[in-house]
């Protein structure tokens, strides 16, 4: 009968530690380097300018004037990337833009953002500093580095 007991007591611990080892490889994920990233304090929230970090990590982003709207854009691969590109005169709209790979629609003063065609809600909106947008490094984490 004990090694019934202990059959069960191992299995008990594998199950209970399959969640750690999860937990292990998500403590891993991806962080940024921001030597050279000129960061600033704002009601004790550290934020960084977007299109600087954006561009670094491989997206494409597009600010769209009458809206107050910043687009961004991340390319499966450097071929997609260039057959979907389009004349400087003309916009890409949101759908050519979902078709390349991971999109994200945020707007200044807004707390809304569409991440790959879902709404949701950020913690700060992003703002206009000195005609650059800022968002707070806790943004760069959630959406940038995933």
């Amino acid at each position: 009968m004990s090694w019934r007991k202990a059959l069960i007591v191992g299995a008990v611990a594998c199950t209970l530690a399959l969640p750690t080892f999860a937990s292990a490889e998500e403590m891993m994920a991806k962080s940024y380097d921001y030597t050279g990233i000129q960061t600033m304090m704002k009601d004790g929230t550290e934020l960084v300018p977007l299109r600087q970090v954006a561009e670094s990590l491989g997206f494409k982003v597009t600010w769209q004037d009458d809206t107050r709207t910043i687009v961004f854009a991340k390319m499966g691969d450097k071929g997609m990337m260039e057959d979907k590109m389009m004349d400087d005169k003309e916009k890409m709209d949101d759908k050519s833009m979902m078709m390349m790979g991971h999109t994200f629609s945020i707007q200044i003063d807004s707390t809304k953002i569409t991440a790959d065609g879902k709404d949701g809600m950020l913690m700060y909106s992003p703002m206009l500093i000195d005609s650059m947008t800022y968002v707070p490094k806790s943004f760069v984490e959630m959406y940038l580095l995933k």
